[in-house]
């Protein structure tokens, strides 16, 4: 259900490349410079409580304790309406300073607009995360991957139909955020167990709750930083038309990380579990087998999106997108690094060291700014790109050198080079496959068929892991299952 949620996801995507061509450069790089800003409070919005739900939730449900649940949403609810409430007014109030800050006064409207956003997300952010740690995927699935994007698509679209501009286009995705908000409360109220989910004004407050969660909001914010400084920067330097043409290289390239967030939830309700029932060797097998899957998928994702990064951006974005090209290739090894190695992060989160994850995004943060003003300065996009990659390298490195020396846990195993020399060759067979055709159009698929075929055909002369093997076997066995019922052919069924 993880992974149908990332690919329906997808589809966020497709509004963003929607946007781009019905408002132009101007609005659509100056709604994006917004979002960054709304990212970086939105993010920290919830107080860090959604984070906190992965290990007080999973615990609770562990245990089988369902007042436990029932008071970790009531406390997060609280820390959410008291962290973002600030956010709101303090936006509300200072929008005109904060647009002017960044020499673009044109945001200040739609800054004022979006001011509510950080409480809408943040408290959706802790229904769906409570309902993850609870091992209940789907309201991810109908919500983040149906609903968000659906809503977000249709708003925006009439929003243009109605001859909007900026501060239409702003007002649409509060209203889409708002809708979203109230049809996700009222579904995963109904997946929750009924006690789990009654009285939540009244639940008493939970010891070192806050204390816990706010390290992690600050850490939020501070990662966001790290991820949208880039494009904060750029704008202030370069204008809302670098803005445009960063955010669609960044666009295309989301998706190599996009695989780990499919993952990041369920994992981090597993390892809470697992810690708490004290099996070491179980969270260790678990990080290790997850970041092999993560990587497996990431790695042809990098490798084809650099390879089609030219054509994809013709085709999404329009031929005056292409100068975007050469900044895909830092932003891909930004999210395969991210991707790859992120997960080792819940190690640290469950195991209560909040704190550590602050100090380790205040550490990449700090390099991160200063170097974005240099290398803007200098290279501009490319330069944009640069500083968040090495960035990005920085903060992951930290945490993966943390949960080895705390925890002595890491994310590496001999396996783990497999899928990425296969997606090497791949690599290899897609940029001979490319050179021999002429027309972007059929180009990207006929690449994209071939890269596959050839990753595949790697992986097996490189011999999977068991697990993966057991994986293939369980599939194959399954569609022998499905065929042998339906095709009529007088066999005997395979059991399932």
């Amino acid at each position: 259900m993880q992974v149908l949620t990332i690919l329906a996801q997808a589809a966020l995507a497709a509004t963003q490349v929607v946007f781009a061509r019905l408002y132009g450069k101007e609005v659509y790089g100056s709604y994006l410079s917004a979002i960054a800003i709304l990212e970086v409070l939105y993010r920290s919005g919830s107080g860090g409580a959604d984070k906190a739900m992965l290990r007080y939730v999973a615990a609770a449900r562990a245990s089988g304790q369902p007042d436990g649940v029932r008071t970790a949403l009531g406390n997060g609810f609280r820390l959410n309406l008291a962290v973002a409430g600030s956010y709101a007014v303090l936006l509300l109030v200072a929008a005109p300073a904060i647009a002017e800050a960044f020499g673009r006064s044109s945001l200040a409207p739609a800054l004022r607009i979006l001011a509510p956003l950080p409480l809408f997300v943040g408290a959706l952010a802790v229904m769906i995360q409570a309902s993850l740690a609870a091992r209940i995927t789907a309201a991810n699935f109908y919500v983040r991957g149906v609903t968000e994007p659906l809503l977000l698509l249709v708003a925006g679209v009439i929003a243009w139909f109605l001859g909007g501009g900026l501060r239409a286009l702003a007002l649409a995705h509060l209203t889409a955020a708002g809708i979203t908000l109230c049809l996700g409360i009222i579904l995963i109220r109904r997946m929750l167990r009924p006690e789990e989910t009654r009285g939540l004004r009244r639940v008493p407050r939970i010891p070192g709750f806050v204390r816990f969660s706010l390290p992690l909001a600050g850490a939020e914010m501070l990662n966001a930083v790290v991820q949208r400084a880039d494009i904060v920067v750029l704008t202030t330097m370069k204008g809302v038309e670098s803005a445009a043409l960063y955010g669609a290289a960044e666009l295309i390239t989301r998706s190599i990380a996009n695989i780990r967030y499919a993952f990041d939830s369920i994992v981090a309700g597993l390892l809470s579990e697992t810690l708490h029932l004290g099996e070491m060797d179980r969270l260790r097998y678990n990080l290790r087998l997850t970041t092999r899957w993560v990587v497996s998928v990431a790695a042809p994702f990098a490798v084809t999106i650099i390879v089609l990064r030219e054509d994809l951006l013709a085709l999404l974005f329009g031929p005056t997108y292409l100068a975007a090209a050469t900044t895909v290739l830092a932003l891909s090894a930004g999210h395969f690094v991210n991707g790859s190695l992120g997960l080792t992060n819940w190690v640290l989160v469950v195991s209560g060291y909040s704190r550590l994850g602050l100090m380790n995004n205040l550490i990449a943060a700090g390099f991160n700014v200063p170097a974005a003003i240099f290398l803007v300065g200098r290279f501009g996009m490319v330069g944009a790109s640069y500083a968040t990659f090495l960035s990005t390298l920085l903060l992951q490195l930290l945490i993966t050198a943390e949960a080895a020396v705390v925890k002595k846990i890491h994310p590496f195993s001999p396996g783990l080079m497999k899928p990425v020399a296969a997606a090497l060759i791949a690599a290899v067979v897609e940029w001979v496959v490319r050179a021999q055709l002429g027309s972007p159009r059929a180009r990207v698929p006929v690449v994209i068929a071939a890269g596959a075929a050839a990753y595949a055909l790697a992986l097996a002369a490189l011999r999977l892991p068991p697990e993966e093997r057991q994986l293939v076997v369980r599939a194959g066995r399954a569609l022998a299952a499905r065929f042998g019922r339906g095709g009529g052919s007088g066999g005997a069924d395979v059991p399932p």
